[in-house]
This record gives C-alpha cells, sequence and structure tokens, in this order.
C-alpha cells in the first residue's frame, strides 16, 4: 500500500468495476433495501432515505451474493433479503458511529446528526436496526434472525469496548484487536455465512469463507484507522481525524509506541496525549508516524491479514466467484477511501 502511485491505487480500487459482474443481483438487493424501507412514518421518512444513502461500497451484500453463488443457488428471494439485512445493520451501525465520533460529513454527504442533531440519529439508527430484525424475522429459515442478533450484539460490545479503552495511551494490541473483531470483522463474517447459509452451503462452505471474511474484515479496519490518520477528506468521502479527536488507540500509534525502548516511552505517550487535545500535536504525530516506520508496520499487518484471508479461499474449488472474493481482498489493502 505505501507507495504505491496514485494512478494505480485508484486503477486497483475502483469498487463499481470490481462489482460489476454482480450488478444484476446488487440491483435485486437495492429492491429488498428500499422494500423493507417502504413502511417508515412520514416524521421519519426523510431522515431514512438520507441513511440510506450511505450504503456506498456496498461490500457486505456483494459478499453475501458472492457466497450464495458458490453455495450453488445464486441470488434467490431470501439471499437478496438477507443481503439486504446485513447492509441496513451496516447502516446503522454508520449513523451510530458518526453519533460517536462528531462526525459531519459520510459519503460526501452530511450525517444525520448534522442534519437533523444527535436524538435523532440515534433514534433513525434504532429504526434500522429494527427494521432490519423484522426482515430478517419474517424468513421461513430462522437462522439469520437468532445468527445476525448475535452479531449486531458483537459490533455493539466493540463499540463499547473501544468507548472504555478511549485515553489509554498504554492500549496494547491485543485488545485493539478485540475491538475490531467486533465492530467490523464480526459483520463480514457474518456477510458471507448467511450468504452460504441460505445459499443451501455445506459446513466446510461456510467455515472457509467464514475465515476468508473474518480476516478481510480485519484488514478493512485496519486500513480504515490508518485512513483516519492520513487519508484526504474528499478523497475519502466522509470527516477524518475522528480517532485522535476520540482519544482512540488505533494500530499505526499502538505500532509506534511499542517501537519505543523504555527511556522514549514517556515522551512518546506525552505526545499522544497531546494530540487527542491540540492540532499541533496531531500534526507531529502523524509526521511521526510516518517518517518512523508506524504506518509501513501498519500496512504490512493489513497486507498480514489479507494473506490469510487469501489462504482461506484456498480451500474452494477454482471459479470466477473465487476469482471475485480475490480481487476484493486485494481492493482492502489498496484503496484510498
Amino acid at each position: 500500500m505505501h507507495g504505491s502511485s496514485p494512478t494505480s491505487r485508484s486503477r486497483r480500487s475502483d469498487i463499481p468495476r470490481i462489482l460489476e459482474p454482480l450488478r444484476e443481483d446488487l440491483e435485486l438487493v437495492g429492491v429488498k433495501y428500499r422494500q423493507i424501507l417502504s413502511d417508515a412514518s412520514r416524521e421519519s421518512r426523510d431522515m431514512v432515505r438520507h441513511a440510506a444513502r450511505f450504503n456506498g461500497k456496498r461490500l457486505r451484500p456483494a459478499m453475501t451474493c458472492i457466497a450464495a453463488r458458490l453455495a450453488g443457488s445464486g441470488i434467490t428471494s431470501d439471499v437478496a433479503t438477507v443481503a439486504a439485512v446485513v447492509e441496513l445493520i451496516h447502516t446503522a451501525t454508520l449513523v451510530h458511529d458518526d453519533i460517536l465520533d462528531g462526525a459531519e460529513v459520510r459519503r460526501r454527504v452530511a450525517t444525520l446528526n448534522t442534519r437533523w442533531g444527535d436524538h435523532a440519529a440515534v433514534l433513525v439508527g434504532d429504526v434500522l436496526f429494527s427494521k432490519a430484525y423484522r426482515a430478517a424475522a419474517y424468513l421461513q429459515d430462522p437462522f439469520a434472525s437468532r445468527y445476525l442478533s448475535d452479531v449486531v450484539a458483537k459490533v455493539l460490545e466493540g463499540e463499547i469496548h473501544q468507548d472504555i479503552a478511549a485515553h489509554n495511551p498504554s492500549l496494547p494490541e491485543s485488545a485493539y484487536r478485540q475491538i475490531i473483531r467486533g465492530k467490523t470483522a464480526a459483520l463480514y463474517e457474518a456477510a458471507v455465512t448467511v450468504g452460504a447459509h441460505y445459499g443451501s452451503g455445506d459446513e466446510a462452505l461456510k467455515t472457509a469463507l467464514g475465515r476468508y471474511g473474518h480476516h478481510l474484515g480485519m484488514a478493512f479496519q485496519i486500513v480504515d484507522d490508518r485512513l483516519d490518520l492520513t487519508g484526504d477528506e474528499d478523497t475519502v468521502g466522509k470527516s477524518l481525524g475522528t480517532d485522535l479527536n476520540e482519544g482512540k488507540m488505533t494500530l499505526p500509534t499502538i505500532l509506534w509506541l511499542a517501537a519505543k525502548d523504555a527511556e522514549e516511552q514517556p515522551a512518546a505517550r506525552a505526545l499522544i496525549e497531546r494530540a487527542w487535545q491540540d492540532p499541533e500535536a496531531a500534526l507531529e504525530l502523524r509526521r511521526r508516524l510516518d517518517s518512523e516506520g508506524a504506518l509501513d508496520r501498519t500496512d504490512a499487518v493489513a497486507r498480514e491479514e489479507i494473506n490469510e484471508a487469501m489462504a482461506a479461499l484456498e480451500a474452494l474449488p477454482k471459479s470466477p466467484e473465487r476469482d471475485l472474493l480475490a480481487t476484493i481482498a486485494g481492493f482492502v489493502t489498496s484503496r484510498t477511501r
């Protein structure tokens, strides 16, 4: 990732092009998504529609569709529904994340909390969760309703863990990994698991795809945390710098601090703590993360996660769908937004 030219990066991370083979599948998912939200009350309709604009990359529902294809069924009504449910859950978490982070922009439009305030945004996020649960509950097979309820609990517990761990410069990498395993990787794993299940896949397929989804999600969040420190808001399309503002310890800072010897540790911790409050200190910290190799080490960890995801794919027979999952993995480590 580090050192790639802007041209090569944009070519590799053209996600609409990558997902073009799934265009018809994703159109069906979009129909289901809109149907699930179609009975929003008059009072909440504008806010719900605004939140629906946040489902940009559509990676998770795409992965659900690919998993169903690998299982043999392809896109059925139930597969389209669970893909839409996964995306609704993701959208709800974005709405709540923006409130917690005080973010002003998401997908290049104002966040709900910016337009309607925190109280209304919290309730809209809850509405999205409830509609996702209801859509899953109406499926004849109850797997999604039960399984995704557990997944959402993991996501929310990951967010709680992150909030409790804020402003702790001594947060170990193991705790960081536990946080992102819950808040991000769990939903990526769920996306392929429900796709394989409703595509009538066997347990071996679910296991291989679940491992792929887990490691892909871990890499995605690591890259996201790196972009929050070093990305360009116009390119990324959302508010950046929120991790430092919220006192979150993410992998670049954890690795930078861990590389310091005992004599350097107090000054390094002091800089991190100042960066949570002082924009000038934040700029200095970002510069040192780059110049002292922490960003490169972060990129290497993300690549390690992607290598694990690719290894999981080796358990699957060769197919265009397996190749597409490999291409998505390449996107995650090359993306600039």
